[in-house]
């Protein structure tokens, strides 16, 4: 009996011990997670679901929560939640910091990136 549970308390030890470093450099040698996207020529290229934080304007809005965003590098168009939006008033001469992933629309000819978060970058 006693042995039996010494053996269920060894095999569930590595489950107990998931602890990792987040510091500097973590995650960076042997997973294979993808690097953040910096650019918007970046972005029109990556695999779908790419994380993206992409620095420019917003150059106009073409729908409700669609807008066209843009870099020295280029455009893309983003959809933006209403609720994500900075709550301070911005135009198109306003440097913003968008946060999130590059998407497709359902017919699968234009990409987007599909923004969780807004910044004002002062």
């Amino acid at each position: 009996m006693k042995s039996g549970i010494l053996a269920i308390c060894f095999l569930a030890m590595p489950l107990l011990a998931e602890a990792q470093f987040t510091g500097p450099g973590a995650g960076t040698s042997s997973d294979n997670r993808q690097a953040v996207v910096t650019t918007v020529a970046a972005a029109n290229k990556a695999p779908l679901d790419t994380p993206v934080r992409l620095e420019g304007q917003i150059q106009r809005q073409v729908a409700r929560e669609r807008y066209l965003f843009g870099d020295a590098t280029g455009t893309i168009a983003v959809e933006i939640d209403d609720d994500d939006l900075p709550r301070e008033s911005f135009n198109e001469s306003t440097t913003l910091r968008i946060e999130g992933e590059v998407d497709r629309s359902r017919s699968r000819r234009q990409r987007y990136i599909d923004v969780d978060s807004v910044q004002i970058v002062r």
